[in-house]
């Protein structure tokens, strides 16, 4: 018996020999012999060799990759290792042989499903020098592995491995035509599903939230319908088509009986909602002595014997989530997800805009912590760096409370595209492209210390990464991140990579246990208002003569001039004057301004947000002798 671990690349069981030098040696002397007999086989003797020798290809028909995990082979050899990995929409296959082994070839392979924990695809065949042939196949819950083929050495054994549903979400096409009966399994009674009422559609992806909210005497923690509007267009205006005959994916956000279940006709979820009100607490949970987030008050109520979740019997189908005032005690995190990717989420926007949240803070958060459950990061597929300004992205803390484009403010969306930013040598005369248009957020420092991110509309066609003021002919490095480091920033296509079944969506085993203790690492408020508004107001800078002049604004000796400049929202990044025509400097402190006649000083300021003030001009006249100059007459 041959026993091997998959090494992490193509391999396996091949022939004995196959990767010595004397291996193509033995193969000719071995086919001469064949050669010499050939004339002398009988047609039964035929059939035996015709036998034992089975082509095998596993075509991955699914949304996930296969990665190599063990190949057991029983009996005879593999003629060539059996691919390592097979990525979604492609086929791998292999030839098992006798190998001289009487007992013809048997073996199995097992394909781990990349997203699926430890979950595995595996086939077998059993292959013998005569007689049937016989096959095995196991696919994980929520996907499917059929055979064709495989009777005869000319017909190979093709397993076909694809997702349970047209569109790979997890949601068996039946159910969604017919709706489904679920035990929930606690001793609940079982609980009917009516997917075809709630909007399930089997040619588009569904993705299922069930809302519950704290509320207490001072407020309420229920979402405001327009922010839930928001991710729900979102989700349906996105260009997700992996595996679906259409693009968008179909967002139904169970948020109680008056909640909104179709956002086109205005239709609430009424008697179909299982969501409801919680009673108010300060904290929901508390940190263990690692500093991790604890699950434990979480699933209490997820599991509560009346009322609770779980006795919805929508586990396999639903994500949780609790929309709570905050995290554990002196935590003003915006929410959390219980692993990336999962089923359960919190919003907790207790710290923020009048402990509830706008309608962007809501949007942005739940659209934030719903894309953890979908598998998507801080950075789209890694948490760190973070504020990176090309990742146009909710998952981004930079954009988690929304894009802007122009004076548009609160979009929703994950990114689509998987742009690159090499911090080191940076065009500035090159705008970072996205497909909305959307405005760009970077770091700025401030000389005095600490900094902001400042925004830079997309209409500008340049960014002035070094926060200078200029823009500079030549490449410049910045940390445009504030991560204290000049590094090449990666992208990431969020919409291309999320992943429809995590946690115990698809999973019905899956929906009672705690979840494990989780970082609570989400963005704060402190953070949150290092992330300054869209700024389109130029700064405004006055100038200030000493000495001041004398009667008719005449100055009889040398003048001084100090230019002050102010900007409400990003700050100034850049002032500059021009005297008498010699051109534009920097404004560094006050300008000397001396010799009988006429001068003329003008100046300008910029902002980090690239908004640039009218020129203005300052006229300074100086007789030093009190006579005539080029036609003004000063009088002492």
């Amino acid at each position: 018996m041959n026993t091997e671990r998959f090494p992490g690349v193509p391999g396996g069981p091949a022939a004995p020999g196959a990767s010595r030098r004397s291996g193509f040696a033995a193969l000719f002397v071995m086919a001469l012999a064949l050669l010499t007999v050939v004339a002398t086989i009988t047609p039964a003797a035929a059939a035996r060799r015709a036998g034992g020798t089975v082509t095998v290809e596993v075509v991955n028909n699914s949304d996930r990759d296969l990665i190599g995990s063990a190949i057991n082979v029983a009996h005879g050899c593999l003629l060539a290792p059996a691919p390592g990995r097979i990525n979604a929409g492609t086929t791998g296959r292999w030839t098992a042989v006798a190998c001289g082994d009487l007992a013809g070839t048997e073996g199995t392979v097992s394909y781990q499903v990349a997203g699926e924990g430890t979950a595995t695809v595996d086939v077998g065949w059993i292959v013998p020098l005569a007689g049937e042939n016989s096959f095995t196949q196991k696919a994980p819950t929520g996907y499917v592995v059929s055979l064709s083929g495989g009777a005869d050495p000319t017909s190979p054994a093709r397993f076909t491995f694809d997702c349970n549903s047209t569109t790979c979400d997890g949601i068996p096409d039946d159910w969604k035509r017919n709706g489904v009966t679920i035990n929930p399994g606690n001793g609940a009674a079982p609980q009917f599903i009516d997917l075809p009422k709630m909007g399930a559609d089997v040619n588009k992806p569904d993705v299922f939230v069930q809302l519950d909210w704290m509320a207490g005497t001072a407020h309420s923690h229920a979402l405001d319908p327009q922010a839930i509007r928001k991710v729900v267009d979102a989700f349906a205006k996105s260009p997700f088509n992996r595996h679906s005959p259409t693009t968008g994916i179909n967002l139904h956000v169970d948020a109680g009986p008056n909640s909104v279940l179709n956002f086109a006709t205005g239709a609430t979820w009424g008697t179909l909602s299982k969501a409801k009100a919680l009673t108010e607490t300060t904290n929901l949970g508390v940190k263990d002595a690692n500093g991790m987030y604890t699950w434990n008050a979480f699933n209490a109520l997820k599991t509560a014997t009346t009322g609770g979740f779980v006795n919805t019997g929508r586990a396999s189908i639903f994500h949780y989530a609790i929309s709570a005032h905050n995290l554990e005690p002196g935590s003003g995190s915006s929410g959390i997800s219980a692993g990336t990717p999962a089923s359960d989420f919190i919003v907790s926007l207790g710290s923020f805009t009048n402990s509830v949240g706008t309608v962007n803070e809501q949007a942005g958060t739940f659209m934030h912590e719903l894309g953890h459950n979908l598998g998507l990061r801080h950075g789209g597929d890694f948490d760190l760096p973070n504020h990176r300004p090309q990742y146009f992205s909710v998952m981004n803390y930079s954009y988690q409370m929304g894009l802007a484009s122009g004076t548009t403010t609160g979009l929703m969306d994950y990114s689509r595209q998987a742009a690159s930013l090499q911090e080191s040598s940076l065009n500035e005369r090159q705008y970072p492209g996205s497909t909305g248009s959307f405005d760009v957020r970077h770091y700025c420092a401030k000389p005095t210390g600490g900094g902001s991110f400042v925004t830079v509309l997309a209409s500008a066609g340049q960014v002035d990464w070094n926060c200078n003021g200029m823009i500079e002919e030549n490449p410049v490095s910045a940390d445009t991140n504030n991560d204290g480091q000049i590094t090449a920033l990666t992208g990431h296509d969020d919409w291309n990579a999320v992943q429809l079944r995590g946690g115990s969506i698809s999973h019905p085993g899956d929906s009672g246990g705690v979840p494990a203790p989780t970082p609570d690492d989400e963005l704060a408020p402190d953070e949150a208002a290092m992330d300054l508004p869209v700024d389109t107001t130029p700064p405004v800078t006055t100038a200030t003569t000493y000495p001041h002049p004398g009667k008719h604004q005449v100055h009889h000796e040398d003048v001084t001039v100090t230019l002050t400049a102010t900007d409400d929202i990003s700050g100034v990044a850049r002032t500059e004057y021009n005297l008498d025509g010699a051109g534009w400097r920097e404004y560094t402190g006050p300008v000397r301004v001396g010799g009988d006649g006429e001068h003329t000083l003008l100046y300008r300021s910029v902002d980090h947000s690239q908004n640039l003030e009218e020129t203005r001009s300052l006229t300074i006249r100086i007789d030093c002798d009190g006579g005539r100059h080029d036609g003004w007459q000063q009088t002492s």
